[in-house]
């Protein structure tokens, strides 16, 4: 946080962009208050309203960010398609959680800005690679979306994959003979790893994405 209050006309919106985005790592989207930002980047609140003008420009400003600078690996650009995909999820998910309030706010809201935009075109460029037909690769792209998204924000808010959420029925299948099947499977259902959910669910979409392109 800066001590000193800039000089009137100093400040650019690169700057407040970058402020907002270190800020929004540290301690959430909730920080981001016009005054909060002000004060990290030691500036007036008029001297960021010339550049933002309210908290959902800023949000959007920083979402935008994230997508240009942060979610998408140079594995994404080049190489086999099914790499290439899991490549851009798992950067789209890395980013989503490291931020607290991103899952959130990208599941309610589309960032329309060039970041992601170009993170959009990423996505459909990579199914079009795969050699999906136009009606397919629509399909497929918002199916991506809903696997990344949904995964990401599950695992911040709510993940029903999770051994603590599944604790009682595992105990309950483990306590008698009701349920051998899911008893046998108890041990290897506590040891996955969110992780290994998240690649298998990859598994699953560049399986289905084959089988359309056969189709």
């Amino acid at each position: 946080m800066s001590s000193e209050r800039r000089a009137w006309g100093s400040l650019e919106r690169e700057q407040i962009v970058a402020a907002a985005v270190a800020l929004a790592r540290r301690e959430g989207l909730d920080a981001l208050t016009i005054r909060r930002l002000a004060a990290e980047v030691g500036a007036s609140r008029m001297a960021l309203y010339r550049h933002v003008p309210d908290k959902e420009a800023l949000l959007g400003l920083v979402a935008d960010a994230i997508a240009a600078d942060h979610v998408r690996p140079a594995e994404a650009g080049d190489g086999p398609w099914p790499d290439r995909l899991r490549a851009l999820a798992h950067g789209m998910r890395r980013e989503l959680r490291a931020y607290p309030g991103f899952a959130e706010l990208i599941m309610t809201r589309s960032n329309h800005g060039p970041g992601g935009l170009r993170l959009a075109e990423t996505i459909a460029e990579i199914l079009a690679a795969a050699g999906l037909d136009e009606p397919a690769q629509a399909r497929f792209y918002l199916v991506f979306l809903d696997v990344v998204l949904g995964r990401a924000h599950r695992e911040v808010h709510g993940d029903p994959t999770t051994p603590e959420r599944n604790a009682r029925i595992f105990e309950a299948a483990q306590a008698g003979s009701a349920a051998p099947t899911l008893k046998a499977l108890v041990p290897h259902l506590r040891a996955a790893t969110a992780d290994e959910v998240f690649d298998t669910e990859l598994d699953m979409l560049v399986g289905a994405i084959h089988a359309a392109r056969r189709q």
